[in-house]
């Protein structure tokens, strides 16, 4: 199983989006406290937190290595304490909606995904029928991430190839 650690933004968006679930096909999910802070001050999640979704604390070393990634790769606290945390775990993947941080990581090596990723990593391995796809992507372009219309364009017509190489 692989090893991914998220920012609070594909939480929030596929929460919203009604995709939450989703996550948890794609692996063993970690994130930092500080994360798991960011959530909840901008969902009011009436349900328990869900226990495939792991919330890690970072040592007073890793807080510390997290301000400097904070202060040297225009990162705001949570995605740096995400940052810290994945190099700490070795994710094979790392969750982020903001385009500043899928740059600077993806510079690290690591391999960056974000909402729209785990939508279609989840129709192309066959856990989401094309209409269960679609109605994901409606949502998720209801929700509060911002993507261009050309992306989610992009997003629809990649759906042709999915389902067709997956009958």
């Amino acid at each position: 199983m692989r090893t991914i650690v998220c920012d609070a933004g594909p939480i929030i968006h596929l929460y919203e989006a009604h995709s939450l679930q989703l996550l948890r096909r794609t692996g063993d999910l970690f994130l930092p406290s500080r994360v798991f802070d960011e959530v909840h001050a901008v969902l009011d999640l009436n349900d328990p937190w869900p226990e495939w979704l792991s919330v890690e604390t970072l040592s007073l070393h890793e807080q510390n290595e997290a301000g400097i990634w904070k202060k040297s790769g225009d990162l705001h606290d949570g995605e740096a304490e995400a940052l810290v945390l994945a190099r700490r775990k070795k994710a094979d993947w790392f969750l982020t909606d903001d385009s500043t941080t899928r740059l600077f990581v993806a510079l690290l090596g690591m391999e960056v995904h974000g909402s729209l990723g785990v939508i279609l990593w989840n129709a192309a391995h066959g856990h989401l029928s094309r209409k269960e796809t679609e109605l994901a992507l409606d949502n998720l372009e209801a929700s509060s991430l911002w993507l261009s219309v050309r992306i989610y364009q992009e997003a629809r017509q990649s759906l042709d190839a999915i389902f067709d190489a997956n009958p």
